[in-house]
């Protein structure tokens, strides 16, 4: 069954994971600006997200 913090916490997950994806891509492509700090955002929210699916 689906619970509400099941759900939060799936979406959390899925944009943690694309932030993270755009921050490593922009990196990788030599962009300036916050690169570190994009990733790190996107892997907090994808760690917030398991643990909402999770709990």
């Amino acid at each position: 069954m689906f619970t509400p913090q099941l759900l939060l916490g799936i979406v959390f997950a899925t944009i943690g994971i694309f932030v993270t994806l755009m921050g490593v891509d922009h990196m990788r492509k030599g962009g300036e600006g916050d690169n570190k700090k994009l990733i790190a955002s996107g892997v907090v929210l994808a760690v917030l997200g398991i643990v909402l699916a999770v709990i």
